[in-house]
């Protein structure tokens, strides 16, 4: 039997890359994996056909969820969006302040402007599916 943990584990970059293009902020888009993850350790397994895709599909539905509370439709703000910084190498892999991507002026390279300039659900479609 596969440890469930390893098997999440192994797909949670990914799914906090697909929340946080969504969202725009770290620390909810790791709210909305770690829901994820609790919502895995329940899931029947037997029932999941792919063990990378389910996991996907419910961050993305959290995250649009999110999109459409309440809460957010009243915090949101009149000005240009800019996402909560997060520093990445260029294989999307997250690193705290002194990580690899530190000692690049900018993060991750350029490649979040034009998904930033997308509606969000699509955002969090635009990469990181070749493992589903």
């Amino acid at each position: 039997m596969v440890d469930t943990t390893l098997q999440f584990e192994a797909h949670r970059a990914r799914l906090f890359g697909i929340a946080y293009r969504m969202l725009g902020s770290a620390s909810e888009a790791e709210d909305l994996v770690q829901e994820t993850h609790l919502r895995w350790e329940r899931a029947d397994r037997d029932a999941v056909a792919t063990p990378g895709a389910w996991p996907a599909e419910v961050v993305t539905d959290l995250s649009l969820n999110e999109l459409a509370s309440a809460r957010v439709r009243r915090e949101q703000y009149v000005g240009q969006w800019l996402p909560e910084p997060v520093l990445t190498t260029a294989d999307g892999t997250v690193h705290g302040a002194a990580g690899p991507a530190a000692a690049h002026p900018r993060g991750s390279g350029g490649q979040g402007w034009w998904r930033r300039s997308w509606r969000p659900p699509v955002r969090g479609i635009s990469g990181g599916w070749s493992g589903c």
